[in-house]
């Protein structure tokens, strides 16, 4: 059936009885903008419709779906029914089509609704909030912004950019007694990239528990440097002492306290925790020897220290070259290159053995 030769009918025989748009549409518990769209050809009337409709026109079905008034011949009945099951069929599958066109609609919005919901869920698991006591590991500024860092767990720093009522300046590292000052600090920061946002820090008067060690007091003399022939920011003479060592939860090794002292004078330099390894060599090219140290810090990985006008002072590159990156590497990572070159040496000369002809 022609969707617009229906609309015309249901438009003509709605004027022919003096009815508006508004009037047929509230005998049909419809809005009159569906009855609008049924006239101009728009849509069909749903299949539940027709009878209220063909009945609020003054028309049997048979008339509606034949699209005019017919005379009551009893000749006529079988092409008028026929007429009307396929004006019925055309409409029915019109009205299958819209509503399946709904049920997608529908659905698509349940879809997206259920994902917007995922990832909701999935990031309130991700950016979280967190309160702690604990020292600061490290200031930093990085173009022009301010930034600190904390232990987060056995092998990452968190790194955190300080808030607007945040004050960076005040924040300590260590005091002047040399004690490392104790925060309560709130933060949001994300799982997986161990960085977040630092909302307050306060100073308090707690101690972390924990951080004294029980001196073991072995001491080794350190390596000269190669290129300056001097053993640690210029002194002829630097000895460690390791004051703690424990395993590395990552597998890595050890993890040593060093203090570097002056053999001459037994004056302390300075004193490092957290160790994989440790190295002396001119790092930055002035003719005197830095301390590069290998961290324990996914983040962090290597610390160069270096002396500057009788102060210590610390950069972290996130890379060495290659030659300090493998005086660098702890007793168990040496163990197992070795290990892999063996079994790489093993394999090749299995590989030759079976080339022979036989």
């Amino acid at each position: 059936m022609n969707k617009e030769r229906l609309g015309a009918f249901i438009g003509e025989r709605r004027r022919e009885l003096g009815l508006t748009q508004k009037d047929l549409a509230g005998r049909l518990h419809v809005t009159d903008k569906a009855v609008s769209k049924w006239e101009r050809g728009l849509s069909y009337p749903d299949v539940t419709l027709l009878e209220p409709l063909a009945g609020a026109l003054g028309l049997n079905m048979e008339e509606l779906m034949a699209c005019r008034r017919q005379e009551r011949r009893k000749e006529e009945t079988p092409m008028k029914e026929q007429e009307t099951v396929r004006g019925l069929l055309d409409i029915s599958r019109d009205s299958v089509r819209r509503e399946r066109r709904r049920s997608w609609q529908r659905l698509g919005a349940v879809l997206v609704l259920l994902a917007v919901t995922a990832a909701v869920a999935a990031w309130t698991q991700i950016v979280v909030k967190g309160e702690d006591l604990t020292e600061i590991f490290l200031k930093e500024t990085v173009d022009g912004v301010d930034y600190i860092y904390v232990q987060m767990d056995t092998e990452h720093l968190l790194k955190l950019k300080c808030g607007s009522n945040v004050d960076f300046d005040a924040i300590q590292q260590e005091n002047a007694r040399g004690e490392k000052p104790v925060y309560h600090i709130s933060y949001r920061w994300n799982r997986l990239t161990y960085q977040g946002e630092l909302t307050s820090c306060e100073l308090t008067s707690a101690e972390v528990l924990g951080t004294s060690r029980d001196m073991l007091g072995a001491s080794i003399g350190l390596d000269k440097s190669p290129e300056t022939q001097d053993a640690l920011f210029g002194f002829p003479n630097v000895f460690c002492r390791y004051d703690y060592v424990e395993t590395d939860p990552a597998g890595r090794g050890q993890l040593w306290t060093y203090s570097y002292w002056v053999e001459e004078t037994g004056e302390v330099l300075l004193t490092v925790e957290n160790i994989l390894a440790d190295t002396c060599a001119d790092y930055d090219g002035d003719g005197v020897t830095e301390l590069i140290v290998r961290t324990r810090w996914v983040e962090k990985p290597y610390a160069v220290y270096d002396m500057e006008g009788g102060e210590v002072t610390v950069t972290y590159p996130d890379t060495v070259g290659e030659d300090l990156a493998g005086r660098l590497l702890t007793d168990a990572e040496l163990a197992e290159q070795q290990q892999e070159m063996l079994d790489r040496q093993g394999g090749e000369s299995e590989e030759a053995r079976n080339s022979i002809p036989l």
